[in-house]
């Protein structure tokens, strides 16, 4: 006697059981590819801030603020960034210190996984750059 195995739905099961794994490594790598963007952009935000108030002739405080946050706005739109001042420069040979950060959205909260991994339940992952120069002299 043979024994006949019907097996039309064996994809469709198989296909359910890998989609969540899927898109999980799919959001995952994009979270990962976005945090890595806006600590590259916040360093370069902070770093073009820094040098610009470093050559400034006066008030290089502000310069570098203005600076740092104009660059930060046009290289990561999707993240609204903080610019703080650490040190404030202005004296030939003292230090400017420029600090970026970005409030990065978070993409499992934002798709609703966050139930699944309470570990990363807060809507934003904070990401930080500083960068400190030497005010030149004139």
């Amino acid at each position: 006697m043979r024994l006949l195995r019907r097996e039309d739905g064996g994809n469709l099961v198989e296909f359910a059981i890998v989609l969540p794994l899927v898109l999980l490594l799919t959001v995952g790598l994009l979270q990962a590819g976005l945090l890595a963007y806006a600590g590259v952009m916040a360093g370069e935000a902070a770093r073009h801030g820094a040098r610009m108030g470093s050559v400034a002739q006066a008030d290089a405080a502000v310069v570098a603020h203005i600076n740092a946050l104009d660059e930060a706005q046009a290289a990561f739109p999707i993240a609204q960034p903080r610019v703080q001042i650490l040190a404030p420069g202005g004296i030939p040979g003292s230090e400017l210190t420029v600090q970026v950060t970005y409030d990065v959205p978070n993409l499992f909260y934002l798709s609703g996984l966050s139930s699944l991994f309470p570990i990363v339940a807060d809507p934003t992952t904070e990401v930080t750059r500083r960068v400190t120069f030497r005010q030149e002299g004139w």
